[in-house]
């Protein structure tokens, strides 16, 4: 399942790290989203950032999971992307 880590900033407000994975179920590519520290590594004392995103292809899941990161953030930056399972 791929994990893709990405710094988000909002001025004004310390940096977010937050972690989207994409795995496939049934016949379509579905991305959530969780924040995480700096490592990846999940906060589950947090909840989900948005409900999940659905896509015919992987990438098309994910970029609508990244919409909703880029309209509540200044700057968002990807850090790792890893085909491993976190």
């Amino acid at each position: 399942m791929p994990f893709h880590l990405y710094k988000a900033v909002r001025e004004g407000a310390e940096s977010a790290w937050f972690g989207i994975r994409v795995e496939f179920e049934d016949d379509r590519w579905v991305a959530s989203c969780r924040r995480v520290d700096a490592q990846g590594r999940d906060l589950p004392e947090l909840p989900a950032v948005a409900p999940k995103f659905y896509g015919v292809t992987a990438e098309q899941a994910q970029r609508r999971m990244l919409a909703v990161l880029e309209n509540s953030y200044d700057e968002l930056a990807p850090l790792a992307a890893e085909g491993t399972d976190r």
